[in-house]
């Protein structure tokens, strides 16, 4: 007995409470001890498990689970005793989170008795200190928010699968672990740069020894930690966007078994090839291997294995759904995503007595609710707090932004409904929250973050949409509104607002910040969100007759012509998708910026304004675009059929194929066909022309087919694995007039004589490195740009003489455009700004006139003064692509 005892306690102070197993191992002991000596033991476990549940997490319920199974009920002074002492956190003590439905519980009052024990410290002007968790498991959805910040879900787990290869024990073990998943609640945990404790670490390109590169741990772990891996995280309890939930904010992780996606595993053998992450790691997270040195691809010249290539046979050599497939935890359709929704929680669960559903239509008419009985949302709290709300049974109106949206299962929304709408990125921070504090404490900045979160919660009504208190006819029509109304949508809401002291379910704890929760039974979209997925849903509903032409009309801010037009089904898929991003950005503004605009992005703007003023934007919106059965009336309407007239590639209605890649090809057909044609020498000898970072060849072979024997096309691709893709397409389509070259972009032949220069979507400084291979050759060119801030170690190639002789040398990016490198950077980063595509454009405009600029500064004709270059800025419709800007160089021989 002493020694089970004994046993249990210390694992108790290492692992955290451990109820259960104290409960099981004393009612083993019943039987060999006499009566008076288990009562007595009972009430020294008792007092030691109420006492180590006090200083974790003081959770009552976890002793009251313990008391039924000793069949002993503690004093009265003993219970007061426990809980009526303050004890402190161990800072030294590590807690793991387990996947008994208790991680969020343990969180949330880890993070009230944090909040507790600070207040009762500031007098002493001291800070408290927080246990270190642990939480392992799949990471079930991920959301990166610039390259700063990544939202996780993660479903804990008991252990990581083990791999047993002589049985298919494991096999079977492992389904019967993925079919239970979806009843595992997730936990929410942010990684978050201020935050990471993970050093810095120098890397070496293994394309190119001689340069090198600096990564953070961070930067890594951002990129390995996929939905489907599985992971240890060590972090801090911290306040979440939510009231009543809290969130770990995640200092390490090791990552600990990967997922099944060969892109991911490709990424993760790059990172241990170039130093960036430990390959006994790795090597632990691929239990299939036993060797470090599987894990670097073959170089032998029989077989120059490519690390896509090696990924896919380390996970070839696993059994069969041993590994997590990434769509198991994020739902690879409608009806999965809904099974992986959380619970509800207690307090959303039941309408309130008073509060029943009216069984009429869940929609607000405005002719009956007029201007002056709608009221805001701080007129509404504003009339809690003055206690005017006196008559619970009378319903009122409210107006306002939703700023955020839970989803639950059973088709339970709640909603943040506020007066001032704010995006992600600025509503909780601000600057002297955007770096660590002067000390580095984590801890102060989680208590910065709590304190503001709080005030953001006075000024915010809950509203829940539920099926017992919305009057709708049918669950599809619940599901709707529960989709639709996201975060950044207008919404007016009729509903009864219930205080905290008088809603039941609620436990407000004594915190003045509870936010009121207001039970809705009607409600209307006045403005859709600015997010293409909620407007897109959108525009089907209408078109599939499920929404109400003039509500949509006013909620999307287009004429109602035109969605009448959409309801009587004159849309196909692929413009319902163009009209998508187009509606998209015109909702986008300033509110709905996902980041902050400095003063020297504005800055940066105001200094090249002339640049955008000499090269003006060419919008390209007057060519047909494509029917349904793929005819088309313009020139290009044969780029993409055969001989026989048939389309050469076929896809369902409303692919992504459709309505983005066979648009952009076309236009960009189009464009290339306007510059082969200004050349001098077109039509009296084959014109070369160059693919920069072609890949697998889309644009390179369409060109080649089209323009047959007019042309000879060379990609320039550095991945070998597409290159070699792109030669079997190339070859089946018996094209003999191309030729793909894996090699760096930058060390292309520059002597070489092309004519054309191609780009689609270059990333970053290669946009620049194409453009200096048309102005080192005195070429024509079309690039389509596309992120602008990747690849700035690229460097790019411009003329210049060398005792008479015309010759290259290669610069950076700045100084082919002839900018400050400080300038160009915030430039860059405004370009990159997420929900403003008005001001995005600007700053992308701006860009490419600064590129135009270099190009007509550089350009070397071969031919003496008898060509010069024709060099415009061009758009195609936004709905085919948001990076729509186009740089084309016609020649000029006038």
């Amino acid at each position: 007995h002493n020694l089970c005892h004994h046993d249990v306690f210390a694992a108790g102070k290492r692992y955290g409470p451990v109820t259960a197993l104290l409960s099981a191992d004393i009612c083993k002991c019943n039987k060999s001890l006499p009566t008076n000596q288990v009562q007595s033991v009972k009430e020294r476990l008792i007092t030691m498990v109420l006492a180590s549940t006090v200083r974790f997490y003081r959770l009552l319920s976890s002793a009251t689970i313990l008391l039924p199974l000793l069949s002993f009920q503690p004093s009265q002074h003993l219970l007061a005793n426990a809980f009526s002492t303050t004890i402190s956190i161990d800072t030294s003590s590590i807690i793991q989170l387990r996947p008994d439905g208790s991680a969020n519980d343990i969180l949330y009052n880890l993070l009230q008795q944090q909040e507790q024990q600070q207040q009762a410290v500031n007098n002493e002007e001291q800070s408290s200190q927080s246990p270190t968790l642990v939480l392992e498991g799949f990471i079930s959805k991920r959301r990166a928010i610039g390259k700063h910040l990544i939202f996780l879900d993660v479903m804990p787990v008991d252990k990581v699968p083990t791999l047993d290869i002589s049985s298919d024990t494991s096999k079977n073990n492992k389904k019967k672990g993925v079919a239970t998943l979806d009843e595992i609640v997730p936990v929410q945990a942010i990684m978050r740069r201020e935050f990471w404790n993970g050093i810095q670490n120098q890397t070496t390109d293994i394309n190119n020894n001689n340069s090198s590169t600096t990564m953070s741990s961070f930067d890594v772990y951002h990129k390995i930690i996929q939905p489907g891996t599985y992971c240890r995280i060590q972090g801090q309890v911290g306040p979440s966007r939510n009231q009543k939930e809290a969130i770990l904010f995640c200092h390490s992780m090791t990552y600990t078994l990967a997922n099944n996606n060969p892109q991911h595993l490709r990424n993760v053998l790059k990172f241990v090839q170039e130093g960036a992450l430990d390959a006994t790691e790795v090597l632990n997270a691929l239990p299939i291997l036993s060797q470090v040195e599987e894990l670097t691809p073959s170089l032998s010249t029989n077989d120059n294995q490519t690390y896509g290539e090696l990924a896919m046979e380390i996970l070839d050599r696993f059994p069969r759904k041993f590994l997590m497939n990434p769509s198991q935890l994020m739902g690879s359709s409608d009806s999965a995503k809904v099974q992986l929704l959380p619970p509800v929680p207690k307090e959303f669960r039941t309408p309130p007595s008073q509060i029943a559903a009216s069984g009429s239509s869940s929609i607000v008419d405005q002719q009956q609710v007029g201007d002056d009985d709608m009221i805001t949302i701080t007129q509404a709290l504003q009339d809690r707090n003055n206690e005017q709300v006196t008559d619970q049974k009378k319903a009122i109106t409210i107006t306002g932004w939703i700023q955020n949206r839970r989803r639950y299962q059973n088709s339970v929304s709640v909603l943040e409904v506020v007066d001032e709408f704010s995006s992600l990125a600025s509503s909780t921070s601000s600057s002297d929250t955007e770096e660590s504090n002067d000390d580095g404490s984590v801890k102060n900045e989680l208590d910065m973050r709590n304190s503001k979160l709080k005030d953001l919660w006075k000024q915010r009504i809950y509203a829940v949409l539920h099926p017992s208190a919305l009057g709708t006819r049918s669950e599809d029509e619940l599901n709707i509104y529960g989709n639709i109304l996201s975060s950044g949508a207008r919404v007016t809401m009729q509903g009864f607002m219930m205080m905290p002291s008088d809603d039941a379910s609620s436990e407000s704890n004594g915190d003045d910040s509870s936010a009121a929760t207001f039970w809705v039974t009607k409600c209307r979209l006045l403005r859709s969100s600015w997010r293409p997925g909620d407007i897109r849903q959108l525009l089907d509903l209408v078109h599939d007759g499920k929404f109400d032409v003039e509500e949509a009309a006013g909620a999307l801010e287009i004429p109602y012509s035109q969605v009448e037009d959409l309801a009587e089904g004159a849309n196909s898929a692929a413009e319902r998708q163009w009209l998508t991003a187009e509606v998209t950005q015109s909702l986008q503004g300033e509110n709905s910026r996902v980041g902050k605009i400095s003063d020297a992005m504005m800055q940066s703007l105001a200094t090249f304004g002339s640049a955008r003023d000499k090269y003006p934007i060419q919008d390209v919106n007057t060519f047909e675009r494509s029917d349904d059965d793929g005819s088309q009336s313009t020139d290009t309407a044969s780029i993409l059929e055969s001989n026989d007239g048939n389309p050469r590639r076929t896809s369902l209605e409303g692919s992504r194929w459709q309505y983005k890649k066979r648009p952009q090809l076309e236009f960009m057909v189009d464009q290339i066909a306007a510059v082969l044609r200004s050349h001098p020498d077109y039509g009296k000898r084959k014109l070369n022309v160059v693919d920069i970072g072609g890949g697998k060849g889309l644009l390179s072979n369409l060109l080649a087919e089209t323009f047959g024997d007019d042309v000879v096309v060379q990609v320039i691709e550095i991945s070998r694995a597409a290159t070699v893709n792109g030669m079997m397409r190339a070859k089946r389509r018996g094209l003999e007039n191309i030729r793909f070259d894996a090699m760096d972009a930058t060390k292309v032949d520059v002597q070489s004589n092309k004519d054309v220069v191609v780009a689609l979507h270059a990333c970053g400084a290669l946009s620049d490195v194409a453009l200096g291979h048309a102005v080192s050759q005195g070429a024509g060119f079309v690039i389509c740009p596309c992120c602008f801030r990747s690849n700035p170690h690229l460097r790019v190639s411009i003329p210049k003489e060398d005792n008479g002789n015309l010759d290259v040398e290669l610069v950076t990016a700045e100084e082919f455009l002839d900018v400050d490198p400080d300038q160009y950077t915030s430039l860059k980063q405004l370009a990159e700004l997420q929900g403003d595509i008005n001001l995005a454009s600007k700053a992308m405009h701006t860009v490419n006139a600064l590129r135009a600029s270099a190009v007509d500064r550089l350009w070397q004709s071969k031919k003496g003064s008898q060509e010069r270059i024709s060099t415009s800025v061009k758009t195609f419709p936004i709905g085919f692509s948001t990076r729509n800007f186009c740089l084309v160089g016609k020649y000029d021989v006038s």
